[in-house]
């Protein structure tokens, strides 16, 4: 169910939304700018999302370890921001007891930033890495090549990433440019704010209009108004990129709640759906729809799919077959319609508050049947343009958004005469359902490697499908080296599927074999040409649970150095447990003053409590493309060099405060019972132990700095004082060590 909203307009003109969401354990809030890369000055290309960036350094009443950056991390909140062409968007969440201090946090660092020299060049060269970064990201690269596709807006074609090389030297020149572009857009005419959370209306009202009236009326100034979005008249685009060969099928259409609609069926993996034939006839695997560009005056809609192998006549028939079920939808009554955007509503009240506002604001609305007419009038090949990727493309070097591409206009058939025309099954709910009085919910699990996965995925999507039809759920997961099998119905139904499902898995079909090894090999692509800290990452579970060796190979992308260093829990107990979750609260913030904001190493500095493979402890993460992975490594040793310093100056005042946040999430759980059900079984999988009250109130620092000394059973030394897993690619050293000792000396009589 949808929380309900209110709008209102404070006396500035900020327009406020505000979700009542009674259920949720967290509140969230976002402030949305309607203007973005395509509104920078063309002297300095990437300075929206420069100024993204910059903002977080501080603003005029928070400064330091007070600003939103230092203050989230210590608090546990989540926050992030993202540069769109046409809007702009900073957001954050946290416990509703400090929700209000996040906030004046947010509304400060966006109304009175100070834009800072010295933070201005250290963002510089954040950017700087980050584009480095995604030269080699295939989805980036994508995107940018499907802009050659249109003529207008002629913004499109531009470089709004940012790089050392588009900002220049001259740094005051910069930052006065930054500052002109906040005087410009930061007013209130420009600005909506979003606030959800389990606060009633009233507190909400109370909380947009304490806050909200920071920024200032309007200037006056208008922006142009958009380009409309015009395709090109050559429909065939073709990029040479490494990896599994995807089509991707993309129109102008008007932005719409339909938009939704659209992706719900188009994602639906049920018996004889467009994607299950696609994947019975081996012709593709998956489908992802997306919006990579949005405005008032129209959207990019792209529908791509990923493709079994590379000839052409594969790509004819998926166009065909593409083309037949756009044809059927044209048919679909009121009652299907509203199914597949009740199907679309549940799983959009699944996500987080936060993540509900972002998609909102930046990505796909709530599913309605507003706007579905209009948007079938713009599914027609006369509107569509094509885009091949494959690596045995033959393209010239061209450049777009700041990428060289390999990019070619050769036409391929578009129509296979050999497809066969299909009925495609477009499903109902079953008649007579009532309200669930005995719903369960029932989760298994146990250790799967990636292959078995993949199979097992495989083998339950059309179950999973079907299921979701029904009113009910049965989802497959594979999280911390498990996969998990949940289900949500009535005990009959839970009963009668979860038999179903295991049969299944006993004895998979050869289709389901074929298809879970060809996604098995997509996701080890995936992995190859994943950012690099996010391919470790994948890597933890199977190398704490099923690898005694100390040395790994295996490749990724780019040239960065990535290093991860996972260090458990010395014991598993209570008091342990609760020891490490608050120092690694106290870290966090430190490793990233050190290493993002001194030292400045690269775009992934991280340090923070993580559980994952039957273990909970502390992950630190650096990547970098200055730095190779032995200094990355050495930095890391330098930090943990100095926590036993760092917790003995910890006050006493301090500790309390970790405390008593660590005793305020003890009752907190997730709304979603699926995602309650999931957490809780990793924690009984896992053996972890039951937090409490009094396992919270026995944290001393004597506590904390037994949390990095050397455990009885430390591995067998790499180096000094180091036991772990080393990981090597073909270009770079990339460290891997999941597991550290610390020899401290005993802390001083208190």
């Amino acid at each position: 169910m949808l929380p309900d909203v209110q709008s209102l307009t404070l006396a500035n003109g900020l327009r406020v939304n505000m979700l009542h969401d009674p259920q949720a354990s967290r509140a969230a809030a976002l402030i949305h700018l309607d203007a973005g890369s395509h509104h920078e000055p063309p002297a300095f290309p990437g300075l929206a999302h420069l100024f993204e960036h910059v903002v977080f350094a501080g603003s005029r009443e928070f400064q330091g370890d007070e600003r939103l950056m230092m203050w989230a991390q210590a608090e546990g909140a989540k926050l992030n921001a993202t540069t769109h062409a046409n809007a702009t968007a900073w957001f954050f969440d946290m416990t509703p007891a400090k929700f209000e201090a996040g906030l004046a946090r947010l509304v400060d660092m966006l109304a009175q930033p100070l834009l800072a020299e010295d933070s201005v060049r250290q963002e510089v060269s954040v950017i700087d890495a980050e584009y480095t970064m995604l030269t080699g990201h295939a989805d980036s690269l994508c995107n940018a090549a499907l802009s050659l596709a249109f003529r207008a807006p002629a913004r499109l074609h531009d470089f709004h990433v940012g790089s050392r090389a588009s900002f220049g030297e001259d740094i005051p020149a910069l930052q006065r440019a930054l500052t002109h572009y906040h005087q410009q857009f930061f007013t209130a005419d420009h600005l909506t704010l979003w606030l959800q959370g389990p606060q009633s209306f009233t507190e909400l009202t109370a909380l947009a209009e304490r806050y909200g009236n920071a920024f200032s009326a309007r200037n006056g100034y208008q922006p142009a108004p958009a380009q409309p979005v015009v395709l090109r008249d050559e429909s065939h685009l073709q990029l040479r990129l490494d990896g599994s060969p995807r089509l991707r099928f993309s129109f102008p259409v008007t932005h719409c709640p339909a938009l939704t609609l659209l992706r719900q069926l188009l994602t639906d993996e049920a018996t004889n759906s467009l994607l299950d034939i696609l994947r019975t006839q081996a012709l593709a695997d998956d489908v992802r729809v997306s919006l990579p560009y949005a405005s008032g005056s129209g959207d990019i809609l792209s529908i791509e799919f990923l493709v079994c192998d590379t000839t052409s006549a594969i790509r004819a028939r998926i166009e065909t077959l593409f083309c037949q079920w756009l044809q059927q939808i044209r048919d679909l009554s009121a009652a299907h319609l509203q199914h597949y955007s009740a199907l679309a509503h549940r799983d959009f009240s699944r996500l987080t508050p936060l993540d509900q506002l972002r998609t909102r604001t930046l990505d796909f609305p709530p599913a309605a049947q507003n706007g579905w007419q209009t948007l079938l009038a713009e599914l027609h090949s006369r509107n569509m343009t094509r885009l091949w990727i494959a690596p045995d493309v033959q393209g010239q070097n061209t450049s777009a958004q700041g990428f060289c591409l390999p990019v070619c206009f050769d036409k391929w058939g578009v129509i296979s005469d050999n497809v066969t025309k299909l009925s495609f099954a477009f499903h109902l709910p079953p008649n007579g359902i009532v309200h669930k009085t005995d719903e369960r919910v029932h989760t298994t699990g146990a250790p799967l490697t990636l292959h078995q996965a993949c199979i097992a995925r495989a083998c339950l999507r059309a179950l999973s499908a079907q299921s979701a039809h029904e009113g009910n759920s049965l989802v497959f997961t594979h999280v911390q080296g498990n996969g998990l099998l949940q289900l949500s119905g009535p005990q009959e139904w839970v009963t009668r599927t979860l038999s179903t499902a295991r049969a299944l898995l006993r004895s998979p079909s050869a289709i389901a074999l074929t298809q879970g090894e060809r996604l098995f090999e997509q996701e080890q692509r995936k992995a190859e040409s994943e950012i690099a800290i996010r391919t470790l990452l994948a890597k933890l579970p199977e190398v704490i649970c099923g690898s005694s060796e100390k040395s790994h190979e295996f490749a990724t992308a780019g040239d960065d150095a990535a290093v991860l260093v996972f260090r458990p829990l010395k014991e598993n107990t209570a008091v342990c447990l609760a020891a490490t979750q608050i120092l690694a609260s106290f870290l966090e913030p430190a490793f990233f003053q050190q290493y993002r904001v001194e030292k400045n190493i690269g775009y992934v500095v991280s340090c923070r409590f993580h559980q994952t493979a039957r273990q909970s402890g502390i992950l630190f993460a650096l990547q970098s493309p200055v730095y190779d992975a032995q200094a990355l490594l050495g930095f890391i040793v330098a930090f943990i060099a100095q926590i036993p310093a760092m917790i003995n100056s910890i006050t006493p005042q301090a500790l309390e405060e970790k405390r008593g946040a660590l005793r305020e999430s003890l009752g907190v759980r997730p709304a979603d019972r699926l995602e309650a059900a999931r957490q809780q079984w990793l924690r009984e999988f896992a053996a972890a132990p039951e937090l409490n009250e009094e396992s919270v109130a026995a944290i001393t620092t004597e506590q904390l700095l037994a949390c990095v000394r050397e455990p009885d059973n430390s591995l067998p030394c790499e180096g000094e004082g180091w036991g772990g897993v080393l990981l090597k690619n073909q270009e770079v050293d990339v460290c891997f060590v999941h597991r550290f000792v610390l020899k401290t000396p005993s802390p001083p009589a208190s």
